[in-house]
């Protein structure tokens, strides 16, 4: 955002490839370009010494490099350590790096938007007025600076897009993203190691699956009415359009599709809710993830009883699923699943 000039980060392979091409050089050379970027780590034209001054030159006069500002790197009693990130309009979001110490391996956790559109009342995020989208560069520029501020600490094993924002309401630029970040001359992340989260934009549930990540979707209530209290999304995607989109997906493939079920005292945590749930998803091969509610700052909602989970838990085991009951970590920064905010409240 340097008057014309664009943040590399922000284009493809193949955009690359035509800029050169515009440009009259080879457009191989956009290939090499990308690889500088993604291989070798390169953060300035100077370094990229395979390439002709005058294309150098060249892309000095078009381009930049730029890594959002890291405002705080927090870190929680468990391991878990929060990014803020301020980016270039001074715009602000949150990334979280998960270690899981019994395998060795560190998660990250990445933002797509600024604020969200939809309000989910069980989200921090929620609570903030949808600001804009993420650029690709935006997002791809999360994994490299949390990537170098843990240095040789650790690395960075699996990626999931459920941070700030819906992935799904940014589709394009979230397409972008994981083409880059799997591709061989990219990142050469594999697919089975990234999912994405979506309140269930239906719209854009096939063609994300058809990109090979794992899907997580966020279901929260099987009653219709009390689903559109909890998540306002629900009026313009219904859950039950969206268990039906959910069932026409192809599953030949090895990809996981949970549903996440954020299980709240009182309010969806019965087991006759347990019951809907069940008949709810009848048919679906998943896995559920139940998730006992992260408290943050001014929200009415408390989290469910271990022993009313565990009876939910049961119930959905006895109707023949897979049910866990995920781990919350980094409570004690706000940096557990539904927490995130970005700006100071």
């Amino acid at each position: 955002m340097k008057g014309s000039l664009r943040n590399l980060l922000n284009l493809a392979s193949a955009e690359l490839e035509a800029w050169v091409a515009g440009a009259g050089f080879e457009k191989y050379r956009g290939r090499q370009i990308f690889q500088w970027l993604y291989k070798k780590s390169a953060t300035d034209f100077d370094s990229m010494s395979d390439l002709p001054q005058d294309l150098r030159d060249a892309l000095k006069a078009a381009f930049y490099f730029h890594l959002p500002k890291v405002v705080e790197a927090k870190p929680s009693a468990d391991g878990t350590l929060k990014f803020l990130f301020e980016l270039e309009d001074g715009e602000r979001i949150e990334a979280v790096v998960i270690s899981d110490e019994d395998r060795r391996e560190n998660t990250l956790c990445l933002s797509t938007q600024v604020g969200c559109r939809y309000g989910c009342g069980f989200c921090y995020t929620g609570t903030m007025s949808f600001k804009r989208n993420l650029s690709s560069g935006e997002m791809l520029g999360q994994y490299f600076a949390a990537r170098a501020r843990l240095a040789k600490r650790a690395e960075l094993h699996r990626l999931v897009f459920m941070g700030m924002g819906e992935p799904l309401d940014n589709f394009e630029e979230l397409k972008k993203t994981l083409g880059i970040i799997t591709s061989r001359q990219g990142l050469d992340f594999s697919s089975k190691r990234i999912t994405v989260s979506t309140a269930g934009v239906i719209p854009y549930l096939d063609e994300t699956w058809g990109l090979g990540v794992h899907l997580a979707v966020s279901i929260n209530a099987a009653d219709p009415a009390q689903r559109t209290r909890l998540m306002p999304i629900n009026k313009k995607y219904p859950v039950e359009e969206v268990v039906k989109a959910l069932k026409k997906l192809d599953r030949s493939g090895r990809q996981k599709l949970t549903a996440e079920y954020v299980l709240l005292k009182g309010f969806n945590d019965s087991i006759e809710d347990a019951h809907r749930l069940a008949r709810l998803l009848s048919g679906l091969d998943l896995m559920v993830n139940l998730i006992r509610f992260n408290a943050f700052p001014g929200c009415a909602f408390e989290p469910s009883e271990e022993k009313r989970a565990l009876s939910f838990q049961d119930r959905l085991k006895s109707a023949g699923f897979m049910v866990f009951i995920r781990k919350s970590k980094g409570q004690d920064i706000l940096a557990a699943c539904g927490q995130l905010r970005g700006s100071r409240p």
